[in-house]
């Protein structure tokens, strides 16, 4: 049996197939862009990573609450092998699109070529069930994060900086490759993110769940914003390192594992 407040070192469809039916309140999640990073390994053509991708879609779907919320982060990066909007054709096959929120990161990395525009966006797809009622708490996330917006409108372009709130310890590598950066974290996935949507949908003590939890940054969120979370991450060394993030912020709010 699954139980809340704990990342699991397993795949995410593993883990779904252990979760009752509509028990999830929110996902917040960033799936793998097979763009050949190492934990990407396990694809071997365009045509298996978008079968995986249903069948994960498909037993979210089955897990969440029909009140329930469903955050796709995926960018149109011109790396990345599968494209945004194949993504989000698969999942509106079984949750409807709500809203398509614009994660504007002004800060990012330049590129230094005349072929190719300096990516600043992505996308975080909002997807809900089957509500009845909609109810977006727009003044807790105006509250808690204003920088994220220029005016005092709570609207579908969030600017975060890319890399923000990172800590020091690790980064994701290219496949075959062996060198670290020394972050903690991956893609410059910032805490601001899955805060934010937590803030806007959830209440606290609700369960958040992150399919892909990486470096344990949606936990983090759930620590801060006083929800719960599950988590599932297929590496043994991530979920480590999720664990002393985790960790680090409990000690730094003053509660206990």
């Amino acid at each position: 049996m699954i139980e809340v407040n704990k990342i699991y070192n397993m795949d995410c469809l593993q883990g779904l197939k252990l979760l009752p039916d509509n028990y999830i309140d929110l996902t917040v999640t960033s799936p793998p862009y097979y763009k050949q990073l190492a934990y990407e390994s396990n694809f071997n053509s365009y045509l298996q990573f978008i079968k995986w991708v249903e069948l994960w879609i498909l037993e979210l779907f089955r897990v969440t609450k029909d009140e329930g919320y469903f955050f796709l982060n995926f960018a149109n990066d011109k790396t990345n092998t599968i494209k945004s909007y194949e993504v989000l054709e698969i999942a509106t096959r079984y949750f409807r699109l709500h809203d398509t929120i614009i994660w504007y990161r002004y800060n990012s990395q330049p590129v230094n070529t005349d072929r190719q525009l300096t990516p600043q966006y992505e996308f975080v797809f909002m997807l809900v069930k089957n509500p009845k009622n909609y109810h977006l708490n727009k003044e807790s996330l105006m509250n808690e994060i204003p920088t994220m917006f220029d005016t005092k409108n709570v609207g579908n372009v969030w600017k975060i900086p890319f890399n923000k709130d990172k800590m020091r310890g690790f980064s994701m590598k290219k496949q075959d490759e062996d060198a670290s950066n020394g972050l903690w974290g991956h893609s410059g996935f910032p805490l601001d993110l899955p805060k934010g949507c937590i803030l806007l949908t959830t209440k606290e003590n609700d369960v958040v769940l992150d399919l892909f939890m990486g470096s344990g940054t949606t936990a983090l969120a759930c620590i801060q914003t006083n929800r719960n979370y599950i988590g599932f991450e297929i590496s043994k060394e991530y979920c480590e390192i999720a664990e002393k993030r985790i960790d680090h912020i409990r000690q730094q709010k003053g509660t206990k594992q």
